[in-house]
């Protein structure tokens, strides 16, 4: 929901902090939320709950701590450090570990289109995944496309600059709208142990973008001298001359080293290189004109197969199909992805904003995008004269960094041949049927639909990060939601159970939807339980004693320790289902993720919309996962979904609704 009225920036003093939760709540919900991880072992249960009862009587000094910290933050007292531990110091590579990716829908008016030599076929057995195909060339549909999604995209910056982007808003009120300013002129810059982010006034207010072919990387002005935005015809132009200028170097063997994948790879390598890189004058250059780029466009020779296969365009965005790691400037907050065909993606560095705020830019984009036709032969506006300044950004690169981009492209490439992604559309029902019939909320059954074919694909119930947004208050970002709750347990079980009647399972679920629920709107809140825990634990490491508190004893040192470490809060916080939903979209086809668990995890990201569910899977190989199966899961994931539909129309449903949430 938005808001027509009042600017973007308008009500952000309006916003409450985000709150501390007090200690006794949040040791309460903890225990509730470890209750289906434990089952019948008593004796873990009970362990368990001494260490947090434990915890509880010495914890209040750690809180005063917090509180105090929080004080003396400009924001919020999780922002600087959710920003380090989650995210800048990270150390594996982004390709696929942290980066998310989008796919946008094809362009039906799409002309000159490249196709493999040899084209799957409908009855081939690689059809429904489909495969990256490299042309070897560019195309004229391309460039256009591309050059119409940098404009829009420019016009959306232009919206945020001014502050004329409507503001966000729920029920509760108006949203945080500060992780707007946080897509333009944002790169992350990689050092030893923890990275940095940069933007500046440089950086955001930049006449120019990257464009990256054959991973050579062009600084491009979009807008001219004046300030003027260029028009079409002068920034197709531009795109052409770089093409042209990287085939031709091509031919002449002077290409570049493909400096962009040490982008890709391991942050210490980077690292390493960056600081090797950096100490010549003409790197500095070009690592400084990269980030003061507004943003970045790779333009790739690769294309799908089948035309418009989703899941061969996706798993060229995540990671380019057929050079991996390869064309991509992976530190860039937005990083947008024209294959040959002119098939868009956009993949997105995780740090200064969740893919809620791109996505809803990219959402904006693509609309206007589809508004406007791409004829073929028509004469596109140009500027008189126009001349056009192609500007190569060089790297000089001696043999150890040589020897890094040779380590970092063999990293990558085993990244992406252990991970298995795909696009999941649910045709059947979407939310309109869930209201209306099923009479519960859409992404309760979501989540419950998850949860079930986890259960069923592998034996065992998993942790759920599902994400809950916390922007109603001041630079909010996300809090987990354990969707894993005793009520979800119990309709697994009940489900699954030969005895049960439909009118049984359909209470179960309507009673694990209603606890869903009521968890969704804690979380949102900012009551829940992993942010809380990760302050304290914060508190405990990070801050000084308080003036007013007393020496700590080794009793109370060893509860706080017991409780941190304990095996049980460990195995809630290793996510094997981390989950995020997004609003629904008509072009947004494919949204994606990596597992965040190394073993029997996915990532999944899902759009529902009235008359459909699209789920975008990640998952490792069965032999690096040990047992994950990402193609088991999605045959299960739809027999449940049916299954679902099956038991509330079997159980006379909202009738029986009403009656289940007494």
């Amino acid at each position: 929901m938005r808001s027509e009225h009042a600017t973007m920036l308008s009500e952000q003093g309006k916003l409450p902090r985000l709150p501390i939760p007090t200690l006794s709540q949040t040791i309460e919900r903890y225990l509730e939320s470890i209750l289906p991880l434990v089952g019948n072992d008593k004796d873990a249960l009970a362990a368990t709950t001494r260490k947090a009862h434990e915890f509880l009587k010495v914890g209040e000094r750690l809180q005063q701590r917090l509180k105090s910290y929080d004080a003396t933050q400009e924001n919020s007292w999780l922002e600087k450090w959710w920003l380090e531990l989650a995210y800048l110091s990270w150390r594996e590579g982004l390709c696929i570990n942290s980066n998310y990716w989008l796919a946008v829908a094809d362009d039906p008016r799409a002309y000159e289109l490249a196709a493999a030599s040899i084209q799957l076929l409908p009855s081939d057995e690689g059809f429904n995944m489909g495969r990256v195909w490299d042309s070897g060339e560019y195309g004229e549909f391309q460039v256009r496309r591309a050059v119409r999604f940098i404009q829009r995209t420019l016009d959306f910056k232009e919206l945020v600059d001014t502050d004329r982007l409507p503001v966000d808003r729920t029920r509760a009120g108006p949203l945080c709208m500060s992780q707007y300013k946080c897509i333009f002129g944002m790169t992350r810059i990689p050092r030893m142990g923890c990275d940095e982010l940069r933007q500046d006034e440089a950086t955001t207010q930049s006449h120019t973008i990257l464009v990256i072919v054959q991973d050579q990387i062009y600084a491009v002005e979009v807008y001219d001298s004046a300030g003027r935005r260029k028009p079409n015809g002068d920034l197709e132009t531009e795109l052409h001359a770089v093409i042209a200028d990287v085939v031709m170097r091509a031919g002449q063997g002077e290409l570049d080293a493909p400096v962009t994948v040490l982008t890709a790879g391991h942050r210490d390598r980077w690292a390493s290189a960056y600081a090797k890189l950096e100490q010549q004058p003409r790197n500095r250059t070009t690592l400084n004109k990269i980030q003061e780029s507004l943003f970045a466009v790779s333009l790739d020779t690769t294309f799908s197969d089948p035309l418009g296969s989703i899941n061969a365009h996706q798993e060229n965005t995540k990671s380019h199909g057929t050079q991996i790691g390869h064309n991509r400037w992976y530190d860039k907050c937005a990083n947008y992805v024209v294959d040959r065909n002119g098939a868009v993606g956009y993949i997105g560095e995780h740090s200064p904003c969740d893919a809620l705020i791109p996505a809803i830019m990219i959402e904006y984009v693509s609309k206007a995008v589809a508004q406007e036709p791409i004829e073929r032969g028509v004469l596109v506006p140009q500027t008189p004269g126009y001349k056009t300044q192609v500007r190569r950004l060089r790297f000089t690169v001696d043999d150890e960094v040589q020897d890094m981009i040779r380590e970092a492209k063999a990293e990558v490439e085993r990244t992406s041949r252990a991970s298995c992604s795909r696009q999941i559309r649910f045709e059947t029902y979407g939310s309109d049927w869930i209201k209306k019939t099923a009479g519960i909320g859409p992404d309760a059954l979501a989540q419950v639909a998850l949860q079930l074919t986890y259960y069923r694909v592998h034996g065992a119930l998993a942790p759920v990060y599902e994400t809950a947004s916390t922007r109603q208050f001041l630079h909010g970002r996300t809090e987990t939601v354990r969707s894993l709750t005793p009520q979800v347990a119990q309709c697994v079980y009940t489900m699954c159970d030969a005895t049960t009647t439909p009118r049984d399972r359909y209470t179960a679920l309507v009673r694990a939807a209603t606890k869903h629920q009521e968890m969704l709107r804690t979380a949102s809140a900012g009551q829940g339980v992993d942010r809380h825990i990760f302050g304290l634990r914060m508190a405990y490491n990070r801050l000084d004693p308080l003036p007013s508190e007393s020496a700590m004893t080794d009793h109370e040192k060893r509860a706080i320790e017991e409780f941190f470490e304990d095996p049980i809060l460990a195995r809630s916080t290793t996510f094997q289902l981390s989950t995020s939903g997004l609003f629904p979209s008509r072009y947004l086809t494919h949204t994606g993720f990596g597992c965040v668990a190394p073993e029997r995890a996915y990532g999944i990201n899902y759009i529902i919309e009235s008359n459909r569910i699209k789920f975008g899977v990640e998952g490792k190989t069965a032999d690096v996962g040990n047992g994950t199966d990402v193609e088991l899961f999605e045959t299960t994931l739809r027999q449940t979904l049916i299954e679902l539909k099956l038991v509330c129309e079997q159980a006379g449903t909202r009738s029986t609704a009403k009656q289940s949430r007494l």
